[in-house]
């Protein structure tokens, strides 16, 4: 059971989807799996560099022989229903990254307010909280296939939309053994990676840093629609001088060498939060807000903050600096020990194979 096609819906890197595709292909193709992406679409960065973490990259076609060939399909995101029907069931997984599968705005809350949502889809309901735009989810057909998921979080929105087999699957991340120095200047150095949009926060973390007042810097690294509007804000707050867009960063090593503090401000419930673990593979502490899967990978008082709301931000973020001295090593320390414990390359390929292994 080592020959796995993925299905998804771009050929390059968007955002955290299409990272842990890459990422996970590779892994599994250094234990002895082959691994073939089929993509839906077109679209993304990093397309080479995409395309070489897998065995075979092709377009999606119905008749195409990876699908009939492979032993496992694992379907990433959502794809159009009609093509469900040109898969094995016996032999098709779908893993649940985003919360598109139950929810017809995909933020999963309101657009009024953004107030974080709890209910299962309720097709009434859905319709008129989306305003009428994009299609009802597919649940009923991808009922039909075993789900996978990062976290417990996401485990019981699927059970309560109607999913009787759910799967969790260990996130993963490599370590570094890279000795850190904190605040080297005697400045507090803020980290922001991610997309620049508003569900995950960087416009609230902009608010927070206009009111705090201890010496730092921040660097906002990702790109997004939300880019100008966000340079706007540094601009009314004054703040120029100590913010940084440092835009898309293929490769983020340098980003967690100069940084003490990840912070992770998102106004959305998260499904885990995958750059959290970079940050505790690098010994770096976060800050984050208690939204959906956060909790997975942070521990509060351990390997960082979990802040409950976003007035708690700016207090979390000067405690960091007040307490600099002893809580930036510990919760660094203490975020390496627990990646190695709970979240190792081998847990996941383990996990992976039992996964397999249940589908013969």
């Amino acid at each position: 059971m080592k020959n796995i096609v993925y299905i998804g819906k771009y050929n390059g890197i968007v955002g955290g989807i299409e990272r842990y595709m890459q990422q996970s292909a590779a892994l599994l193709r250094r234990n002895g799996f082959t691994v073939s992406l089929l993509h839906t679409g077109n679209g993304g960065k990093e397309q080479k560099k995409f395309a070489a973490s897998f065995d075979r990259i092709e377009k999606f076609t119905p008749d195409n022989q990876l699908i009939k060939s492979c032993d496992i399909i694992v379907i990433h995101n959502i794809i159009p229903e009609e093509y469900l029907k040109y898969l094995p069931v016996n032999r098709t997984l779908f893993f649940a990254h985003d919360h598109n599968i139950y929810c017809r705005r995909h933020h999963y809350y309101t657009p009024i307010g953004r107030t974080n949502c709890s209910r299962s889809y309720n097709k009434l309901r859905c319709f008129i909280c989306s305003l009428g735009r994009n299609e009802a989810p597919p649940l009923e057909a991808y009922r039909k296939l075993p789900a996978l998921v990062l976290s417990d979080f996401m485990a019981e929105n699927l059970r309560k939309n109607g999913f009787d087999r759910v799967i969790k699957v260990p996130a993963f991340i490599k370590t570094s053994a890279k000795e850190r120095s904190f605040m080297p200047n005697g400045v507090l150095r803020i980290l922001f990676l991610g997309q620049l949009i508003r569900g995950k926060g960087a416009d609230l973390l902009l608010k927070a840093l206009a009111k705090l007042d201890i010496p730092f810097e921040c660097t906002i690294a990702g790109d997004g629609n939300d880019r100008r509007m966000l340079e706007n804000m540094v601009e009314k707050f004054e703040i120029g001088d100590k913010v940084n867009f440092a835009g898309f960063v293929s490769e983020p090593e340098k980003l967690w060498d100069d940084c003490d503090v990840f912070v992770f401000p998102i106004r959305w419930q998260e499904p885990f939060g995958l750059v959290g673990l970079e940050a505790m593979a690098h010994g770096v502490p976060a800050v984050a807000f208690e939204l959906g899967g956060v909790s997975e990978w942070l521990i509060n008082g351990r390997n960082g903050v979990s802040v409950p709301g976003r007035a708690d931000l700016n207090a979390a973020l000067k405690l960091m600096y007040e307490q600099s001295e002893y809580l930036l090593p510990e919760m660094g320390k203490a975020g390496l020990s627990l990646a190695e414990e709970k979240f190792s390359e081998e847990i996941f390929v383990e996990k992976f194979k039992a996964v397999c292994g249940a589908l013969k």
